[in-house]
């Protein structure tokens, strides 16, 4: 696959959110479509990406590959989302960041591109100075979390996410500063 990561830029927003709206129902658990459909209508939306990338405290991190071997053609296979800065009233430090939306085209699961998207993200947090990193995950999503924990991070409660009127529970997982 041969992915390459760069940061994404405003002229990225219409193809991420053709790519978020696809890949975010993998992630959910029997969640109706009708809910599906009101997450990404109101959350995965070009202008809603457009507002992130135009963020200063929000860095989008995006992966793209050839879909075949000898192509120049490249397209978009991974997004990870990160905040220099985000605060979770359930976080007690002074100036967390968040790791949010790492999602994977299903072809790219097992490749190690989530390793290498992780990777680049803490680098770029790591390099503004040690803190705390935060991240939310489905509950039930065992790999997700497993992955997580490699990485350093610990379940340290629970909050729930909501797509559509679907009332989700997500773990709440935290990296100490390194």
């Amino acid at each position: 696959m041969n992915p390459a990561i760069r940061h994404a830029t405003l002229a990225d927003a219409p193809s991420l959110a053709t790519f978020a709206a696809e890949v975010f129902p993998l992630g959910c658990p029997a969640t109706a479509p009708a809910d599906l459909a009101a997450y990404i209508d109101a959350e995965l939306t070009p202008e809603r990406f457009a507002a992130h990338l135009a963020d200063p405290n929000i860095v989008v991190l995006l992966a793209e590959a050839s879909p075949a071997p000898g192509t120049s053609l490249r397209r978009l296979v991974a997004y990870m989302m990160v905040a220099r800065r985000s605060l979770h009233p359930a976080i007690d430090a002074p100036a967390p960041a968040e790791l949010r939306k790492l999602y994977l085209h299903p072809a790219a699961h097992g490749t190690g591109l989530s390793s290498a998207l992780v990777h680049c993200a803490l680098s770029i947090l790591n390099a503004e100075g040690p803190r705390p990193i935060w991240l939310s995950a489905f509950s039930e999503n065992s790999r997700a979390i497993a992955f997580y924990k490699k990485w350093g991070f610990e379940i340290v409660g629970e909050q729930m996410f909501i797509v559509g009127t679907d009332h989700q529970k997500d773990v709440l997982m935290l990296r100490p500063p390194m």
